[in-house]
């Protein structure tokens, strides 16, 4: 009666879903058959949705990740490789964040700048000539 305390049953993509993240783009060498599915109902815009999220097993694994719920994988996005909702109609959608969100934080790592190599740039912090004197 309550679905309340059961847990999300893990399992392979849907055709429409497979097919989404294959135009979609996987990684290479990626089958979307060995990749498993978590999904949760909830709402969009008022209609009755499944939320679902993609991720490879072995990765995981690799990682020392144990995924049972959907919220396991809150706190590696990395591990994401494909999320969104199913209509009640079987439309998928997917979200594009994801996967871009996790490689950009990685490909822009930030450093800490050295000022020494900025000295000229008080003149584009201060252009009205009030710079304070450096001694």
């Amino acid at each position: 009666m309550f679905n309340l305390f059961r847990k999300p049953q893990l399992h392979q993509p849907t055709a429409a879903i497979a097919r989404a993240l294959t135009s979609d783009g996987l990684p290479p060498g990626m089958d979307p058959a060995t990749l498993v599915v978590l999904q949760h109902n909830g709402s969009y815009s008022g209609r009755k949705v499944s939320y679902f999220r993609v991720f490879d097993p072995v990765r995981s694994a690799e990682r020392s990740v144990k995924v049972e719920d959907f919220t396991d994988l809150d706190g590696h996005p990395e591990l994401i490789l494909g999320s969104g909702h199913v209509e009640k109609d079987g439309v998928v959608v997917l979200n594009r964040t994801d996967r871009a969100n996790s490689a950009s934080a990685a490909a822009f790592a930030r450093s800490e700048a050295v000022r020494a190599d900025h000295d000229d740039d008080e003149r584009f912090v201060f252009p009205d000539d009030k710079a304070p004197q450096t001694s």
